[in-house]
Parts: structure tokens; C-alpha cells; sequence
């Protein structure tokens, strides 16, 4: 069944796949940032990205981004990282704190794995 982005039936059915969620991006190890996503379908939300995971809440991360809906979507369900570059380009993201640690989220990542690819595909599949 698929959910809306964020909503929290859609990060109930994140959190349950954490044990199945593929060994990360080699740039996305180690990294812990807080999102703040602005204007989705049911409000502001806070979450956190914990080396690539998404999770409720905040946390005590070295950074903070402050991302409009449209933006986190395309990152974490379309995987565009050409509009988060253009979000921040125009100021319409922003980052507080270590900002190293996002542009390299963003960055060229290289080829993902087949257990990367076929984790993404369900991410998307349950994404409304």
C-alpha cells in the first residue's frame, strides 16, 4: 500500500523495513543530519537521516537542514540530487551547521548495488 512522503502511515512503513534497509552509500557512513521539511501535505516535519536511514524526530546532529517538501521527495524517493544542488543555489534549502556533510550526501555517490537498487524500488513503491 502506498503513502503519502512523510506521512506518518508512510514512516511507519519505512521504520518497518529497517532490518531489511541495505548497507549505505559509502558517503552516507557516519553521517547524521537533522531535516526540517517545510510545506508537506500534513504540515512541517521533523526527521533525521542517520547514515542514510530516515527516522522521526530530531536528534543531536552537527547539522540541520530546512528543505521544502518538493525537495525532500526528490531526494529521498526520486533520488534527484540536481534539484536539491538548484534548492540550495536559490536559498530555497538551508543548511545550518557542518554543510560538508550534506554536499556530500549529494555529491556523485557512484553506482549503487543491486541490494541498494531493489531497497530504493521499495521505498518508491510505497510512496503515494
Amino acid at each position: 500500500m502506498a503513502h503519502v512522503f512523510l506521512s506518518n502511515a508512510w514512516l511507519d512503513a519505512v521504520e518497518a523495513l529497517k532490518p531489511e534497509w541495505p548497507e549505505p552509500p559509502a558517503e552516507a557512513k557516519g553521517v547524521l543530519v537533522n531535516l526540517v521539511v517545510k510545506g508537506g501535505p500534513d504540515g512541517d516535519v521533523q526527521v533525521h537521516s542517520r547514515d542514510g536511514v530516515v527516522e522521526r524526530g530530531l536528534t543531536d546532529a552537527p547539522t540541520t537542514v530546512n528543505v521544502p517538501y518538493e525537495v525532500a521527495q526528490r531526494l529521498f524517493v526520486d533520488q534527484d540530487p540536481s534539484l536539491v544542488m538548484a534548492a540550495i543555489m536559490s536559498g530555497e534549502l538551508t543548511i545550518e551547521g557542518d554543510s560538508a556533510q550534506v554536499m556530500g550526501l549529494v555529491a556523485d555517490q557512484g553506482e549503487p548495488t543491486p541490494e541498494q537498487i531493489a531497497f530504493h524500488k521499495r521505498i518508491q513503491d510505497l510512496t503515494a
